[in-house]
């Protein structure tokens, strides 16, 4: 079903809140002390960049297709909004392996390339982290498989795409048999008649905000424009507990 009003409404409210909180964020980690310089690096070339990238690919969403329309939109803004949450998917996992990365270079530890992480299977970063984020961290474990699912179809399997519309169940019958006139009417020519039944067809559809890769493996779809804003405030949350890591760390190291 479309989105209801009032859930619009939250949405536009929570996406005004996305320019200043990164903004927040920015100021913090580029004014953090950093003892490193190949952690201020990740911190500010990384970890910072992502997070403008992200604010720009959910702006640009919310521009392209808002989450009120119920039409379905024209192919070329599906084809620019499924760049742009595509390009937000992966500086999101980017955000969390450049967290993982700031903290690494900051407390020097030696840990291989392949086990940089902050998910469960990276123990040793974990065991190096406070208690209480630890705890933050094991909250976020189906955040994490949801991401990583989401980050390894576009990178490895199927992209991520946008549906261009779906059928309600009482125009299912009407929609198969346009399909079977059409089938026909390719078979013997009639292009103006295909392009006729087309267009006919395309009334049945009914659009949803929806995200998803492969129908086979994919759990379900996510709504875009709430899965955008949440794992915005996610990573927001995840960057501010890390600060507080990296806070204590540079308390502890001047005792």
């Amino acid at each position: 079903m479309p989105l209801t009003k009032e859930q619009c409404e939250q949405l536009y409210a929570k996406l005004q809140v996305v320019g200043w909180k990164t903004d927040r964020l920015l100021l913090k980690f580029v004014s953090h002390p950093f003892v490193r310089e190949k952690a201020r690096e990740y911190a500010t070339q990384g970890f910072a960049r992502r997070l403008q990238t992200m604010r720009r690919c959910i702006e640009n969403v919310f521009s392209i297709i808002p989450p009120d329309v119920v039409d379905v939109p024209q192919k070329l803004q599906l084809d620019d909004a499924q760049i742009n949450i595509q390009a937000a998917f992966a500086n999101i996992y980017g955000c969390v392996d450049n967290l993982a990365w700031v903290w690494v270079y900051e407390r020097e530890l030696s840990i291989p390339a392949l086990r940089v992480g902050l998910r469960r299977q990276n123990t040793d970063i974990r065991a190096s982290l406070s208690p209480e984020f630890r705890a933050y961290l094991h909250s976020l474990e189906d955040w994490f498989a949801y991401l990583t699912e989401y980050r390894d179809a576009l990178a490895h399997r199927i992209p991520l795409y946008i549906p261009p519309g779906n059928v309600r169940p009482k125009d299912v019958d009407a929609y198969n048999d346009l399909m079977t006139r059409m089938n026909a009417a390719i078979a013997n020519h009639q292009t103006d008649e295909y392009e006729r039944l087309s267009l006919e067809q395309s009334k049945l559809l009914v659009f949803q905000p929806v995200i998803g890769h492969s129908l086979v493996e994919m759990k379900a779809p996510y709504f875009f424009h709430v899965q955008l804003i949440a794992d915005f405030l996610t990573i927001e949350e995840l960057g501010n507990k890390m600060l507080a890591e990296l806070h204590q760390l540079a308390s502890d190291s001047s005792c």
